[in-house]
């Protein structure tokens, strides 16, 4: 029997439009990563004053899955993106090949919540070796991918706010100083934001994007400097 389901049909629209790779979108696509970013939340922000729900629902897979698209978008078409490729019990959030062969293995981050010794105990390395063992890649094309630098420490923060020189460098690269995140950027603060949410203008987006990116177009920096070249 066939019923009216609009929430399902949200969700396939949103998912149909993950499928379509526009070669010619013009401009800094990092930033159309931040609005997407951003836009989401700030409906889960409105969604949660509105519901009465406390806490955001998880991000991280479809930051996973746009980062993804967003490489489709990217790069030539002898890449391949690949999501959650699993060989010999290592399972990446990304793996890209170039003409069929292992080329790239990504770990994607939106937060590291308690798993901060990933960064402070170097446990990055341990893992980005088991990577670039596993599926024959060069050491330089296995990395991290954070979206922000701040949900870590403040010494790992201001490694990138104020372009610092640091190993760290070489294997994690943060997007933003923050994350795309309304409920977090807003001027409304503490308890105010569970009762009322702050609608955004895009060019007011677009100013937050500027003041939180670490350099110019980052994703297209990371492909070139760590893909392309």
């Amino acid at each position: 029997m066939k019923v009216r389901s609009p929430i399902s049909d949200k969700y396939s629209f949103f998912l149909n439009a993950l499928l379509k790779i526009n070669k010619k979108l013009s401009g800094d696509v990092s930033y159309h990563l931040f609005y997407d970013l951003f836009k989401i939340r700030a409906a889960q922000w409105k969604y949660k004053v509105k519901a009465n729900r406390e806490v955001d629902s998880a991000l991280s897979d479809v930051f996973q899955d746009l980062i993804a698209h967003y490489f489709r978008v990217l790069l030539p078409k002898r890449f391949e993106v690949l999501c959650e490729h699993k060989k010999d019990k290592v399972q990446p959030d990304i793996i890209i090949t170039k003409n069929g062969k292992y080329w790239a293995a990504i770990e994607v981050k939106t937060t590291i919540g308690w798993t901060r010794d990933l960064v402070k105990k170097e446990n990055y390395r341990k893992r980005l070796r088991t990577l670039s063992q596993t599926f024959g890649i060069s050491q330089k094309r296995a990395f991290y991918i954070f979206e922000a630098a701040r949900n870590v420490n403040r010494e790992f923060l201001e490694i990138f706010e104020k372009d610092k020189p640091h190993k760290l460098r070489r294997h994690i690269y943060p997007l933003f100083l923050n994350n795309a995140h309304p409920f977090n950027l807003s001027e409304i603060k503490g308890n105010d934001r569970k009762n009322y949410y702050e609608e955004f203008l895009d060019n007011e987006i677009y100013d937050l994007y500027k003041r939180n990116r670490v350099t110019r177009n980052p994703l297209q920096a990371i492909i070139r400097k760590k893909i392309l070249d």
